[in-house]
């Protein structure tokens, strides 16, 4: 290249517009990758030459005085910049508040939730804690649950570990082992299910997914090792559904969201199985909209599946009849069929053990229908040595706000209610609070004040929650300084347009520094934006959490009464700038 501009150089033949170009061309190359194209020489001779005609000077002077101008536009440009610069700088003292907003919302409301510990002195206290010992004592234990504790403790250490493979709750949570010796009662002497045990198993399945609380069907349940959602998987797989568009348009949403936020290892799980992580996740939908588009039911498609896997060969074999010794992760020593059968012997056993002691009179037994309890004061009278026993006799005696207590009678707001609460032992004042001078109240202010909001307030309107400004000042302050932004943003765009021509005229991009600029402010927008989603987010879907103490963190979501966004896209380039900088290129250019 170098070569051939000497050669032209030494022809003379190069027109005066070729002359300015190559020595911006040169400039401009230089300025953005180092590179020098020209040498010193070939500058000095593209410029040091003499022109022949005034034609050539014209031509000449025209691109010298179009560059000129196109500096005084970048400096204009870079000095918008500058004044965006600084109006950002000044807003980011109030909407780094909002990015933060979050942390002052949940730790104000943990607050809240010290100040709603019961006072009390210390006769009330006492009183307090024998209401909830008397309350535990009224409860008791089931006498099947009692079977269940007793059986389970009676176990060597052997067959205990071996259980706790299969089911690490089983110590405490009874459901695994009964489901499998309810499948167990429906299996015959050749170890497997007639025809109408399948019906029975599986409608005992289906049923099992219905949430008879929530009033809904719920796909994370399990009837013994069998998962409620593998049953609707496996439909999914035989109807060939897939996830839907919204569900993918859905989860970009949170990658974008929760990518902002720098959280990495998690959607990198998720992008490594997109279409299961995505038809699992909505797969409770999509049966809803089947079942209401086809007449039918959730139970019913749950029920038809399993029938259906039955006869196939269901891949999770019922202990009864389990040969292995095999799990998912730990093996267990002995095979399933024989923990099994040592689990049915030790409940034969506890079941005997507790009737015999009922029979005697040392433990005492209420009934209420079907249902058979053992009453707490005979537990708590029995002088055995069983374990479950103990561990009921010392949640009796343990104050425990989790357990939950009748509250006293002077509490209008709970009279009478069974729930939980903490209590403060302290010296009150007239009205049942804190005293203002005891510790725990002086902590609750000095710390309640480090972390109010300085410009933002929360305000209860028509059942709603609104983040609003706390004073007109703030609001005024804001809104210029978001709309500084924005006009910015429209003026350097503006003259984005203006420099596109420019760049054909002089064939090089004359623009490379606006570029950035063009960017530093649209990262600004992105930011402000960003500070807002987080001062109104609600949890990302498996990807945050909520906070509870007693209640959740976030009882209402956050709302703004005018959108306070900044939509970028929708930024025109600015007219007047736009207008007024083409005038005075075409005076230059004639085809500008």
């Amino acid at each position: 290249m170098k070569k051939n501009i000497s050669n032209l150089l030494q022809r003379g033949n190069l027109t005066p517009k070729q002359r300015y170009l190559l020595l911006i061309q040169a400039d401009i190359l230089e300025e953005t990758t180092g590179k020098k194209s020209l040498t010193k020489a070939d500058k000095e001779a593209l410029i040091n030459w003499q022109a022949k005609t005034n034609k050539e000077v014209r031509e000449w002077n025209r691109y010298n005085n179009g560059w000129k101008l196109s500096e005084r536009a970048r400096i204009e440009a870079e000095f918008i910049y500058m004044e965006t610069l600084a109006e950002n700088y000044r807003k980011n003292i109030i909407s780094t508040e909002l990015s933060i907003y979050p942390f002052y919302r949940e730790h104000l409301n943990t607050l809240q939730a010290l100040k709603r510990i019961k006072v009390v002195d210390i006769n009330e206290a006492i009183e307090i804690t024998k209401k909830q010992r008397e309350e535990k004592l009224k409860e008791g234990i089931d006498f099947d649950h009692a079977i269940y504790q007793l059986a389970f403790e009676s176990l060597s250490d052997e067959i205990r570990k071996d259980i706790l493979i299969l089911d690490p709750e089983a110590e405490y949570e009874s459901s695994y082992l009964d489901d499998e010796e309810t499948i167990a009662n429906l299996i015959d002497k050749k170890g497997e299910l007639t025809k109408e045990n399948k019906e029975k198993y599986a409608e005992l399945v289906a049923d099992r997914s219905y949430n008879e609380f929530a009033k809904e069907y719920q796909l994370w349940g399990s009837f013994a090792s069998l998962p409620i959602i593998d049953i609707a998987k496996k439909w999914a797989k035989d109807k060939g559904i897939k996830p839907r568009k919204k569900d993918y348009e859905r989860l970009e949403k949170i990658k974008s969201r929760v990518k902002k936020r720098g959280i990495k290892k998690e959607i990198e799980e998720v992008e490594k199985s997109d279409e299961e992580w995505l038809l699992e996740e909505n797969l409770k939908e999509i049966l809803e909209d089947y079942a209401k588009d086809n007449k039918t039911t959730i139970k019913a498609i749950l029920k038809e599946t399993l029938l259906k896997w039955l006869e196939e060969g269901l891949p999770y074999p019922s202990l009864v009849i389990s040969e292995d010794k095999e799990t998912y992760g730990e093996d267990t020593k002995l095979p399933h069929n024989e923990i099994f059968k040592e689990w049915l012997k030790a409940k034969k056993k506890a079941k005997e053990t507790l009737q015999k002691l009922i029979d005697k009179g040392e433990l005492k037994t209420d009934q209420t229908g079907q249902d058979k309890t053992i009453t707490g004061e005979s537990l708590y009278n029995f002088k055995g040595n069983y374990e479950f026993i103990k561990e009921f006799k010392e949640r009796v005696d343990r104050y425990s706000a989790n357990d939950g207590f009748v509250y006293a009678d002077d509490d209008p707001e709970h009279k009478g209610d069974h729930l939980d609460r903490e209590l403060l032992i302290t010296e009150k004042d007239k009205d049942g609070k804190p005293a203002i001078f005891s510790l725990f109240n002086m902590s609750l202010r000095k710390i309640e004040e480090a972390l109010r909001p300085r410009y933002f307030k929360e305000v209860e309107k028509n059942g709603e929650t609104y983040l609003e400004f706390k004073s007109d000042d703030i609001k005024k302050a804001f809104k210029t300084t978001r709309q500084s932004l924005i006009d910015g943003y429209a003026k350097l765009l503006a003259f984005s347009e203006i420099f596109k021509k420019i760049n054909k005229i002089y064939g090089a991009e004359t623009d490379y520094l606006l570029k950035q600029r063009i960017k530093s402010v649209a990262e600004f927008m992105d930011q402000h934006n960003l500070y807002l989603e987080n001062a109104l987010q609600e949890d990302l879907a498996g990807f945050g959490g909520e906070f509870s103490i007693g209640f959740d963190l976030y009882e209402k979501p956050l709302k703004t009464k005018e959108d306070w966004t900044i939509k970028k896209d929708k930024i025109a380039p600015d007219a007047e700038i736009k207008r007024k900088w083409t005038e005075k290129f075409q005076e230059i250019f004639n085809e500008f």
